[in-house]
């Protein structure tokens, strides 16, 4: 499986609790297309957030998010490096 980085902003800030309740609203899209949700990062000011999913290709992101009503501003492959 390959990295997919997945980019959103908000027009209106998102509360941390506004951001888990669109995970699992997104979560059933995920798992209908086989991808995998490995982490996110949420920007303090609740404007912004990029979220990794591990996956076939970048368009089962982008349906998944579609699907659920996510909006993203662009989804993009990348190589992972962890510790």
């Amino acid at each position: 499986m390959a990295i997919f980085m997945c980019e959103r902003t908000f027009a209106t800030p998102l509360t941390e609790a506004d951001f888990a309740a669109a995970g699992q609203v997104l979560g059933p899209c995920l798992q209908a297309r086989e991808v995998t949700w490995v982490g996110s990062n949420f920007a303090t000011d609740g404007t912004k957030s990029i979220c990794m999913f591990e996956a076939a290709d970048a368009e089962r992101v982008r349906e998944a998010n579609r699907t659920a009503g996510l909006p993203f501003d662009k989804v993009w492959a990348a190589h992972a490096y962890r510790p």
